[in-house]
C-alpha cells in the first residue's frame, strides 16, 4: 500500500507548498492538487483558487521525492499537444515524478465562464479523453525528430515534431479518473491506474477484477480516504467526528456519522493498520488522503505511516 496526499489548493500558495514540503519529509509517495479553474464552494474572491498546474510546477521545486498527480486533469482547459509538452516539461524538471492522471471534467459553469467549449454529453467527453490519452502516447512513443500526425473528432496535429521526451522510460504513468461505463472502458483499454470514487468497494472491486475483459497488466487501484489516527481509540473518534461536522452540506448531507465512521479510516495506530490492511485485501494498493489539518497530517505520518 502506497499513500498520496490531498493538497489544500484553497488554502493558498504558502500553505500548499508547506504541506507538499512536509509530506516530501514524511514519506507520502505523493501529492496532489484538485484541477479547477473556479472555487467550488463559498463567494468568489480575487486571492484564489491559483491555477493547479502552474502550482503543481512550484511543488516540484519545494521537493525531491514525491511525486505530482491531479484529482484530475481536465483535459478540456489546455489543447491536448501543449499540455503533453507541459507534463513532459515538469518530468523532466522533476527527474520523472509526474503521474499524468487525467479526468474528463465535468464542471460545465467553470467552462463557461472561461469561454472554453464543453461537451455536455458524458460519454462524448469520455471521447474526448481517449483522443487526448491516445495522442499523449502517440507523442511520448514518437517524440522529436520523428512527426506525428493525428486527426481524430476531438484532437489534431499535424507534423508534430515533440519535445521535451519524458524523463519517465518508456513514459509517464497514465491513471484515469472516474467510473461511469465508458470510463470504466478507458480505463480497461488504456490506463496503467484507475482513481476510483464512490465505486471502490469490496464487492465492486472483486466483480471488476475477476471480470473476463480485465486486463492481465498491472493496474493501480486508487482509493480515497479519510485516517483519524490517535493514541487512544477515543481521541481518534473525537477527531472523525469533528471533521464530519466540518463537512460541507453539498457533499455530506445523505450521510449519518455513523456511516462516514464506518467509511474511513478511524482509531488506534494497531485499529488504523487492521483497517488499511481489509482495505489492501480488496485490490486497492493506493490511498489519496485528505487531512482535517496539518496536525491530523503529522500524525498520519508519525503513528502509522512507518508501519507501511
Amino acid at each position: 500500500m502506497k499513500f498520496g496526499l490531498q493538497l489544500h489548493l484553497e488554502r493558498g500558495a504558502d500553505a500548499v507548498l508547506r504541506e507538499a514540503r512536509q509530506a516530501d519529509d514524511q514519506g507520502f509517495d505523493s501529492v496532489w492538487l484538485f484541477d479547477h479553474l473556479v472555487g467550488l464552494g463559498g463567494t468568489p474572491s480575487a486571492d484564489g483558487p491559483l491555477d493547479p498546474f502552474t502550482l503543481m510546477v512550484a511543488v516540484g521545486a519545494v521537493t525531491t521525492r514525491v511525486r505530482m498527480a491531479w484529482a484530475m486533469l481536465n483535459p478540456t482547459f489546455r489543447y491536448p499537444a501543449v499540455l503533453a509538452k507541459m507534463l513532459t516539461t515538469l518530468d523532466q524538471i522533476s527527474h520523472g515524478r509526474v503521474i499524468c492522471s487525467l479526468g474528463a471534467g465535468w464542471m460545465q459553469q467553470e467552462c463557461d465562464a472561461y469561454g472554453i467549449p464543453f461537451i455536455s454529453d458524458h460519454d462524448a467527453r469520455i471521447d474526448q479523453e481517449r483522443e487526448v490519452l491516445r495522442l499523449f502516447l502517440e507523442l511520448w512513443a514518437h517524440p522529436a525528430p520523428e512527426k506525428v500526425t493525428f486527426h481524430g473528432t476531438y484532437v489534431h496535429t499535424q507534423d508534430l515534431a515533440f519535445n521535451p521526451a519524458p524523463y519517465q522510460k518508456p513514459r509517464l504513468p497514465v491513471w484515469i479518473g472516474g467510473e461511469s461505463p465508458a470510463t470504466m472502458a478507458l480505463v480497461k483499454e488504456l490506463a496503467d491506474g484507475w482513481v476510483a470514487l464512490s465505486s471502490a468497494t469490496a464487492d465492486n472491486i472483486a466483480q471488476l477484477r475477476s471480470a473476463p475483459d480485465w486486463p492481465a497488466r498491472p493496474i493501480t487501484i486508487v482509493k480515497g480516504q479519510q485516517v483519524f489516527v490517535a493514541e487512544s481509540a477515543r481521541q481518534a473518534r473525537e477527531m472523525a467526528e469533528a471533521a464530519f461536522a466540518q463537512r460541507p452540506q453539498r457533499a455530506g448531507g445523505a450521510i449519518t456519522l455513523e456511516d462516514f465512521l464506518e467509511r474511513e479510516v478511524v482509531g488506534t495506530p494497531d485499529e488504523c493498520q487492521r483497517r488499511i490492511g481489509q482495505i489492501a485485501a480488496t485490490g486497492v494498493d493506493y490511498l489519496r488522503l485528505t487531512f482535517l489539518s496539518e496536525e491530523h497530517q503529522h500524525r498520519f505520518a508519525h503513528l502509522l505511516l512507518p508501519r507501511f
